[in-house]
């Protein structure tokens, strides 16, 4: 009886292994992938987080990432749809509200901008307030 315990207990306990493994594997890229946007390689930062979601393919902050490297090369549609596979695993992201609604403002989709961006209030009026100051100072100094 006890063996037949162990030979169900003992595949588990390596499957939960290997399965935290992965996911450290995958925060490793994430923040060599940080390191890559501070540095300004933007495309290395997007295959780091493609090796990231290799690992594991829940892990919302490599999408979140990986849209925000899109989003300063101008890959705008590319963009949207990382901050939108985000926002399925975790759909109370402020952040990526507000990156797939500014990714939206420069593809030229206004309606699903301002769709973000009202997602985004509802989150925290205050940040989102801030955010959307910021971006138009930012274009009104052209940038």
């Amino acid at each position: 009886m006890l063996r037949k315990y162990f030979s169900i207990i003992i595949p588990l306990l390596i499957l939960v292994s290997i399965s935290a493994s992965a996911q450290a594997d995958a925060s490793d890229y994430l923040k060599a992938a940080i390191n890559a946007t501070e540095q300004k390689q933007y495309t290395r930062a997007i295959a780091l987080c493609d090796a990231a979601i290799n690992k594991s393919n829940t892990y919302s902050a490599a999408y979140f990432h990986r849209g925000y490297n899109k989003l300063l090369i101008k890959d705008y549609e590319g963009a949207i749809v990382d901050f939108t596979v985000c926002l399925d695993l975790s759909p109370d992201n402020l952040w990526a509200y507000l990156y797939r609604g500014h990714a939206n403002q420069k593809a030229g989709n206004s309606w699903s901008a301002t769709r973000d961006f009202n997602s985004a209030r509802k989150i925290d009026s205050i940040e989102t307030l801030a955010f959307m100051t910021a971006n138009m100072f930012r274009s009104s100094l052209g940038k």
